[in-house]
């Protein structure tokens, strides 16, 4: 899915809590009137608003999302399990479909110019349990590469040059700690520092080269969080953020530049229109509008300074919409 560039999204839910005053990480790891005034003005921004785009041909909740090669791909989910989608900014097509149903996958993208290894990848999720497979797109279809360490679903995943990073998620049993790294050159596994805060319905996004997971609850809607844990993989240590002002589970995260967008999110009484900006320069969280169409278990990622939000659930539990919806915060 893809600039040259990738990112995933990948997928949760929430509940409405009020964050603290925004703090620096640590480790855890009178002005003259119209009337009188002789300088020029300048027309004024237009505001920043959603905008509807092409529905997806599947509606489709608890999907996996990237970027790869300037499109948008979406894939499987409730309501389509083994269906790839790819929207090119203007329209939809058909891509190949996956060799197994899953939903709550986690996908993420390496670009052209990291060289061998660069593609889109596909990594767990349910089938119908959590599983360990991964895939890789090739030009005449999807080519299962070397297992996660062990299953996970409801996770998140970034990519960081060469490398795939699978934080948070679910094995099945229990919330899971460890980080997941994927060298993508050398088709290997390595396990790095584990996340802080282990959860699931997660959404994850790079910051400043840090991965940073935010959002996602403890197996359940009634205990989402607003928690946001930064990885650093020069130091192989997790740093804790201000949290996100709502907290909240099957969410969905994207960079656009430096800034994290934080959206979506479900809890027992309904859906999230909340669409939350973190900026690591100020160390603040601000308020972005809201989303038309809240949902939860959507397909959210960046692609030039838009920020686009596919499919999901209107309603708790496994509903789906064809509705996908774009910011531009160029």
């Amino acid at each position: 899915m893809r600039p040259r560039a990738a990112l995933l999204a990948v997928l949760a839910v929430a509940a409405c809590t009020t964050a603290p005053a925004p703090s620096p990480p640590t480790a855890t790891g009178s002005a003259p009137s119209a009337a009188t005034s002789a300088a020029p003005t300048s027309a004024a921004r237009p505001a920043v608003a959603w905008r509807r785009i092409a529905d997806i041909p599947t509606p489709r909740s608890e999907v996996a999302a990237a970027v790869f090669r300037e499109s948008v791909y979406v894939i499987g989910g409730f309501g389509g399990g083994r269906v790839v989608e790819i929207f090119d900014g203007q329209r939809w097509r058909r891509g190949p479909d996956l060799p197994i149903e899953v939903d709550h996958a986690m996908a993420a993208a390496i670009d052209d110019s990291a060289g061998a290894g660069a593609g889109l990848y596909l990594f767990g999720g349910n089938a119908p349990s959590p599983t360990a497979r991964a895939f890789k797109l090739e030009t005449t279809g999807w080519r299962e590469v070397a297992r996660m360490p062990a299953p996970r679903s409801q996770a998140a995943a970034v990519a960081r040059g060469s490398s795939i990073y699978i934080v948070g998620g679910y094995d099945g049993q229990r919330l899971v700690a460890p980080t997941y790294v994927y060298e993508a050159s050398v088709d290997r596994w390595t396990t790095v520092a584990p996340i802080p805060t282990p959860r699931d319905h997660l959404a994850a996004a790079l910051m400043t080269g840090r991965i940073c997971a935010v959002g996602g609850r403890k197996l359940s809607l009634t205990t989402n969080l607003a928690t946001l844990e930064c990885y650093e993989p020069g130091g192989d240590r997790w740093e804790r953020y201000p949290d996100a002002p709502t907290a909240r589970g099957g969410v969905g995260a994207a960079s656009v530049g430096d800034r994290i967008v934080f959206v979506g999110g479900e809890q027992p009484s309904g859906t999230y229109k909340e669409v939350e900006i973190f900026d690591p320069g100020a160390q603040a969280w601000s308020r972005a509008p809201d989303l038309p169409t809240p949902r939860h278990g959507i397909g959210v990622v960046a692609l030039r300074g838009t920020v686009y939000v596919m499919s999901g659930g209107p309603t708790p539990g496994g509903s789906q919409t064809a509705v996908c919806e774009a910011l531009d915060l160029r």
